[in-house]
């Protein structure tokens, strides 16, 4: 199994406790050219992974070259937009479904549900990801309802 989440908090308490856990993952990556080479910043998101879970930070690049044809585990990706979700996929990683976990709100962004605000780059990105059969989903939890981003975008409830 792997899940490929969008997240801009990136690994936090919700990221842990409700997915983490509860899906039996046993590896978080955390996939982001900002801050891959940040040793301090990877080590201080390193401290939120539970014993038992294995983590690394990789660039976009590494991350889809190290998850190509990864099937065999239950691993979590963690990026911080949909422009990078797509990224990862346009460069081989297979997935059926991104899920949008949370975007915060900035300056210019549309709001697909109260904790789903889109920039122009990530609606691209969404656009591209539903023309080659990806779906995209909002959802803070497993169990939660899941919000049909693409819908939202089109103006369908």
């Amino acid at each position: 199994m792997l899940i490929l989440r969008v997240d801009d908090r990136l690994i936090h308490g919700q990221v842990i406790a409700g997915w983490a856990r509860p899906l039996g993952i046993h590896f978080i990556v955390l996939a982001s050219d900002r801050l891959s080479h940040d040793e301090w910043s990877c080590n201080a998101y390193r401290l939120a992974i539970p014993e038992g879970i294995e983590f690394n930070c990789y660039t976009i690049e590494e991350c889809a070259v190290r998850m190509t044809g990864t099937n065999k585990r239950r691993i979590m990706i963690i990026v911080e937009s949909v422009r990078e979700a797509s990224e990862l996929i346009s460069k081989g990683v297979r997935v059926p479904e991104v899920n949008v976990g949370g975007l915060g709100y900035h300056e210019g962004t549309r709001e697909i549900a109260p904790y789903i605000y889109l920039s122009p780059i990530d609606i691209e990105s969404v656009v591209y990801l539903h023309s080659i059969g990806i779906k995209v989903t909002g959802k803070q939890l497993p169990n939660s309802a899941a919000v049909d981003v693409v819908k939202k975008l089109a103006g369908i409830k």
